[in-house]
């Protein structure tokens, strides 16, 4: 049902029957996303996520369908590098438009990466304290040494150092990491700022760089260039 719902909406697509040839396929057809069951026999989604994020290095979209019990499980997923969930009764007009989503966000990510490449006089650089974000080239580093960020991480992160000093709200964050059309669950906002923290911060319990604004969201802290170890 799912394969004929996004044929019907212009996608071709290829159905693989475990974990293990999905992963196959992905490495030759290389598709613009993967949609998967959380649950799968032999080789469950968060296999996938993890084989595919800290093992390939690949990062093409990954969109999650678990049950509703399983929700924690999805969370974990993302946690994992997955880029969505949803939980069933699936929508699948709302599966469609998150697929589009994520695919349209990477190919704009990818198109502002190479419109920017060789073009240092237009560096759009930001330093806060120890961090330093090249959103040309999609890298940070914390005391001159790379900080590994997955994709989502850094988008995140990269949006509120834009706006350091101005609290943002969960939903706006959302919608820029989403888009309008699709509704996200707050949490994922959470779970990826949690992330971030653990890779940047340098006391987790006390953030120095982004803050909890409480009744709206989080905030990037203005940072002097000296941070207390």
């Amino acid at each position: 049902m799912i394969e004929s719902y996004f044929s019907k909406s212009g996608f071709e697509t290829y159905v693989s029957k475990n974990g293990h040839e999905g992963l196959r396929q992905a490495s030759i057809i290389q598709p613009d996303a993967i949609v998967t069951e959380l649950d799968l026999r032999g080789y469950s989604g968060l296999d996938i996520c993890r084989e595919l994020r800290f093992v390939k290095n690949d990062w093409t979209p990954i969109i999650l369908i678990s049950e509703k019990k399983e929700e924690l499980d999805a969370v974990l997923g993302l946690e994992l590098g997955a880029d969505d969930y949803m939980t069933k009764p699936l929508r699948l007009k709302e599966l469609v438009a998150r697929v589009k989503s994520t695919i349209r966000r990477g190919s704009k990510c990818c198109s502002q990466e190479d419109q920017n490449h060789g073009s240092s006089e237009h560096s759009r650089i930001i330093k806060n304290g120890e961090l330093t974000i090249d959103p040309d080239h999609f890298l940070v580093y914390k005391n001159d040494r790379p900080v590994d960020l997955t994709r989502k991480e850094f988008e995140l992160l990269y949006y509120l150092s834009k706006n350091k000093g101005r609290a943002l709200s969960r939903e706006k964050l959302m919608q820029e990491l989403s888009g309008d059309e699709v509704e996200l669950d707050e949490r994922i906002i959470d779970v990826f700022i949690s992330r971030i923290r653990n890779k940047i911060e340098p006391h987790r319990r006390n953030p120095t760089y982004v803050k909890t604004v409480r009744n709206i969201g989080y905030m990037m802290n203005v940072v002097k260039e000296s941070v207390p170890s």
